[in-house]
């Protein structure tokens, strides 16, 4: 180190400077002074290697779209913000896994009637229809406005897709939230009286993501106005959703690798 009187070289451990006889010891705010510059120092360093770091990945990815990345792993990954209020596809895929799960009842209530002639038997099934009908849109229409209000409005979701298939992951904070949708689609199977609805609704609440391999992709459902391309198995469905300006790359992805799948354009890009 340095004398700070005259200026000359001398050893680290110097109480006193051999050239003018100084004291070179450090006093307290010295040394708080020399730790702060030492922590900015170190603090800096780590900023520009995080910053060299953070080009390098940069550099090694590949833009796919606006919004859709390409990793060095090949798998492609985008997020997406639905707006609960001005798009219903959750509202309406609901309603109807509730209206298809209520079938189950209405067939078992036509069969027992079935023995006072085809019609009363048919009357039956129509009335048990039209009866779970008004429950479930009845318990749809308050329960989907308590949910959107929940989660502001939103469900933000996260997608991973290769060449494989397709993963659709919902936030951990989205997840907790969507066990109130899980509670309101077990109130809407115990209301219609439906154990397959009420099962239903308990799956969903305990699943954080679902995934569709495109070799058992039987058909493709899109829906380019509601920004949805449904992805559909024999037992698994999934929706993929993708901002405008991604949705055609995506969507091109997906028909890519479903070779076999039946594909329905409910609207077109």
């Amino acid at each position: 180190m340095k004398c700070i009187s005259c200026g000359q070289q001398i050893p680290d451990e110097s109480q006193f400077c051999e050239y003018c006889g100084a004291s070179v010891a450090a006093v307290p705010e010295e040394i708080e002074e020399i730790e702060e510059i030492e922590e900015i120092q170190e603090e800096q360093e780590l900023f520009e290697a995080d910053k060299e770091d953070t080009a390098l990945m940069s550099q090694q990815m590949e833009q796919i779209s606006p919004g859709v990345m390409k990793g060095t792993d090949g798998i492609l990954r985008w997020a997406y913000d639905m707006n609960m209020w001005k798009n219903p596809t959750i509202l309406i895929t609901v309603w109807k896994v509730l209206m298809l799960a209520a079938m189950a009842p209405a067939l078992l209530v036509s069969l027992l009637a079935i023995g006072d002639g085809v019609v009363e038997a048919l009357g039956a099934f129509v009335k048990v229809v039209m009866y779970t009908a008004g429950i479930v849109t009845g318990l749809m229409v308050i329960a989907y406005p308590i949910v959107a209000i929940v989660n502001g409005g939103r469900y933000c979701v996260v997608f991973e897709m290769d060449n494989f298939g397709v993963k659709h992951i919902q936030m951990q904070k989205q997840f907790e939230r969507s066990q109130v949708l899980s509670m309101l689609t077990v109130l809407a199977g115990v209301a219609a009286g439906n154990l397959q609805a009420t099962g239903a609704g308990l799956l969903a609440g305990s699943k954080q993501s679902s995934y569709s391999k495109f070799a058992k992709v039987k058909s493709v459902v899109v829906h380019a106005k509601r920004n949805v391309i449904y992805v559909n198995e024999n037992l698994e469905h999934n929706q993929v959703y993708a901002a405008r300006e991604d949705f055609d790359a995506v969507l091109e992805h997906i028909l890519g690798h479903c070779k076999k799948a039946k594909v329905t354009y409910k609207s077109k890009p």
